[in-house]
């Protein structure tokens, strides 16, 4: 069975490139473009994974990843969160506070994320 994965990003690029490396790697992948989708089509489809800009329209990325991690049918969802902004040890120990599984920087070194996507496919 095909691993499902959410992935959130405003920026449409982004969200293109990383949803095609991710289809041509054997993943579903279910696409938005702000936090409220993202967390509705998370709902909807219970991913294996979630993956998240941080600074995101309509609801945060932080607040994405918290709404995951304390609801009982998704917490078991591995989220990475992302981001390219300047203060990055600050969203670091933010994403470790709200329960992010993972933290990486963009632009996103695409083997790294799916190395840390097979890492969380293959402790389940």
């Amino acid at each position: 069975m095909e691993a499902k994965i959410v992935l959130i990003d405003d920026d449409k690029t982004t969200l293109q490139i990383l949803e095609s490396v991710l289809v041509r790697n054997g993943y579903r992948v279910f696409s938005a473009r702000d936090g409220q989708t993202g967390l509705d089509l998370a709902k909807q489809e219970k991913p294996d994974v979630l993956i998240s800009d941080m600074l995101l329209p309509k609801v945060h990325g932080i607040d994405v990843c918290k709404r995951i991690k304390s609801d009982p049918e998704m917490s078991g969802t591995s989220v990475i969160l992302m981001t390219g902004v300047y203060k990055k040890a600050v969203f670091k120990q933010e994403t470790r506070d709200a329960g992010a599984d993972a933290f990486l920087e963009k632009p996103i070194d695409t083997p790294l994320l799916l190395q840390t996507i097979e890492k969380f496919l293959n402790s389940r």
